[in-house]
């Protein structure tokens, strides 16, 4: 990994509120990643009041601060912000393999009507049956939302790639949601080109959104909802607490 020149090839955003447990192990997956690409990487502090912002310093780490909560609002401040040719958006929880952007970058190479990418979640601290549950999460109902969205939907917050010389046509992220803001931009970048969820280019990331069943399908219907241009029933990540603490429960088996 390159991250000392004036030319920035991606911008590696992060919005993080309270993220001291999760955020170094994510730091330390972008540091090995296999790439030439000249990286940038923004810490959004959302108004956390533990070490978040000076873990991000102390990995020399450029900490920009959101004060007013909410992942939308953060996810927009990263992004203004951000001088890399793509940006990349992942979650303070999220663990990239080492190829993932050199992977992302090469699908971009070979595809010049591409505008946003996205991959399949992985979640590295739950057992078989819920990791299960979620590849066949990824497998039906997510060539569903594309079909039912014409192409629009599929890349999500944990791992979303597009190019910014696009995203600045656009209105950008909405500022006032705290759930559903990738979709809305997705559907923003769509008008301008090709938004592309590749289910070979996976991510791992944490579970701690999805610990029930009813955490699941609660997103179903969100984005069920979002497919069919609604507002949303459950925005429930509110501005304070949208990065909900890990429960131990039965998924961990």
């Amino acid at each position: 990994m390159k991250t000392f020149n004036s030319h920035i090839d991606v911008s590696i955003v992060i919005p993080a509120r309270n993220e001291e447990e999760f955020l170094p192990a994510c730091l330390a997956a972008i540091d090995v990643q296999e790439t030439d690409a000249q990286l940038e990487i923004i810490v959004v502090d959302n108004g956390s009041t533990d070490k978040t912002a000076l873990i991000a310093e102390g990995h020399g780490i450029q900490v920009i601060y959101e004060p007013i909560a909410g992942v939308g609002r953060a996810r927009a401040h990263g992004t203004r912000v951000a001088r890399g040719t793509y940006v990349l958006h992942i979650d303070a929880d999220t663990r990239l393999p080492k190829i993932y952007i050199k992977e992302a970058l090469t699908r971009f190479s070979t595809d010049a009507s591409l505008v946003c990418l996205g991959g399949r979640m992985r979640w590295y601290d739950a057992g078989k049956m819920y990791n299960a549950v979620c590849w066949s999460f990824h497998m039906v109902f997510a060539p569903i939302v594309r079909f039912l969205t014409r192409g629009a939907l599929g890349p999500i917050g944990n791992n979303m790639m597009f190019l910014k010389r696009v995203y600045d046509k656009t209105t950008g992220f909405d500022t006032e949601v705290n759930f559903g803001e990738d979709a809305d931009i997705a559907k923003k970048l769509h008008a301008y080109g090709k938004v592309r969820l590749d289910l070979s280019l996976v991510c791992d990331t944490s579970s701690r959104r999805f610990r029930t069943f009813r955490d699941i399908a609660r997103h179903i219907i969100n984005t069920t909802y979002l497919c069919l241009n609604k507002a949303i029933p459950y925005n429930y990540l509110s501005p304070s607490t949208w990065r909900k603490a890990k429960k131990t429960s039965s998924i961990d088996k």
